[in-house]
């Protein structure tokens, strides 16, 4: 068997060995530096949502990691790495929005129709129809905050990678990439309304966007920073489901390589947070269930194609 890349010594999260298992274990703090650097993250994460909200945009996401990366000593690193990966994000941000421009009308149809002949109604509605009543709750508000986790968990998968293998990293981050703009395609040639939208043009029951808002924003609810204009009408595939499910796979892919005992547990564990962002985004009305299964799938590929593409690489 061929034998992996060597491996960061510092501060890393894993110890992979040439046999291909994977243990996990605690970063060793070697004259406090690990330990600086996590209060260095949590100092920048602290700040950064304090002043934004937990609307992580690129540059943010960079400013955030930057903090913990000069602690670790690893800056020049850590800038090379991630701001390509951050531009190229952004990028697909602003393709997104240009698939909106050259396709501005919306389909509504099609996925409402397959929506009620698989369920026999339209699983958005049922939920408001049976936990909505007017005003924002607590399970409303929980909702709300767990669709903008969104921005934050994924560049803290990707940074947790970064810290242990780059290699890691970058596969994360290709698969990530690969799948924003797979998705910025279909936005293009299929601009897809979600059941808010639908509701507005009186095709299914009374339905609202939640949060209630006065001007239609983009899902990456992140602030512009060139005129291109959000895209209210990115529904299919469901990202917000599909980054979630990717972030699912790979921390799941490398317990199951571990060697810890109740991998498999702490494995399927990992699928709570797609199947919670899942069910976030059909209760405000965001998406359809056949968004999130076309997210999931278009996430699948992703994983499986990169996953691949870097194993040939190693090997």
């Amino acid at each position: 068997m061929a034998q992996l890349p060597a491996i960061d010594n510092e501060s890393t999260l894993w110890q992979l060995e040439s046999g291909g298992a994977v243990e996990l274990a605690l970063p060793r703090l070697r004259n406090g530096r690990a330990l600086c650097a996590a209060l260095a993250l949590l100092v920048s994460m602290s700040m950064v949502t304090w002043n934004e909200g937990l609307d992580w945009t690129p540059d943010r996401v960079v400013l955030v990691f930057l903090a913990p990366a000069l602690v670790l000593g690893r800056s020049r690193r850590y800038l090379r790495d991630f701001v390509p990966f951050a531009l190229l994000i952004f990028a697909y941000a602003e393709c997104r929005g240009l698939a909106h421009l050259a396709s501005p009308h919306p389909y509504y149809r099609p996925q409402l129709w397959l929506e009620q002949h698989l369920f026999g109604i339209v699983p958005a509605e049922w939920l408001q129809a049976h936990y909505w009543h007017g005003t924002m709750r607590w399970y409303d508000d929980s909702a709300a905050t767990l669709l903008k986790f969104h921005f934050v968990v994924p560049p803290l998968v990707a940074f947790a990678l970064w810290l242990k293998r780059r290699v890691l990293f970058f596969r994360f981050a290709a698969s990530m990439i690969g799948l924003s703009f797979a998705s910025a395609i279909v936005f293009l040639a299929f601009p897809s309304a979600p059941p808010w939208a639908a509701a507005q043009k009186g095709l299914i029951g009374h339905l609202v966007k939640l949060p209630p808002v006065n001007d239609v924003s983009s899902l990456s609810g992140a602030t512009r920073v060139v005129p291109v204009p959000a895209n209210p009408y990115a529904a299919i595939p469901s990202l917000h489901a599909g980054y979630a499910f990717l972030v699912a796979l790979t921390v799941a892919g490398l317990i199951l390589e571990s060697r810890i005992r109740a991998r498999r547990l702490l494995a399927g564990l990992c699928f709570l947070y797609p199947l919670a962002q899942s069910l976030a985004v059909v209760y405000t009305g965001n998406h359809y269930v056949v968004d999130i299964a076309i997210g999931f799938a278009f996430a699948w590929a992703a994983y499986a194609l990169t996953k691949r593409a870097f194993r040939v690489r190693v090997e």
